[in-house]
């Protein structure tokens, strides 16, 4: 199994955006969608030759969740209010 990639994120307040990807190992997917890796600052993180993928998706209710983990052949993330999301969410039928 490989691990989902994110293909966008247009976050860009979040320190591991660079060029509206994620530069960051892996993020974890909170149980209402959100990305709980996500932080706000102007100092970057993260690694510029990495592209980011899906740790752990604790999002139950979503379609593509098996195990805790991401079954979605990649996914968006995107700004929410304060905070981000992954917009690849799709509820369990």
């Amino acid at each position: 199994m490989e691990m989902s990639k994110i293909a966008m994120c247009n976050v860009s307040s979040c320190a591991y955006n660079m060029e509206n990807l994620c530069h960051t190992l892996g993020i974890t997917v909170g149980s209402h969608a959100e990305c709980n890796t996500y932080n706000h600052g102007s100092r970057k993180g993260g690694f510029s030759d990495v592209n980011g993928g899906i740790g752990a998706c604790l999002a139950s209710e979503c379609k593509f969740n098996d195990q805790l983990e991401c079954r979605a052949p990649n996914v968006n993330i995107a700004g929410h209010d304060l905070h981000a999301d992954c917009n690849t969410f799709e509820p369990r039928r």
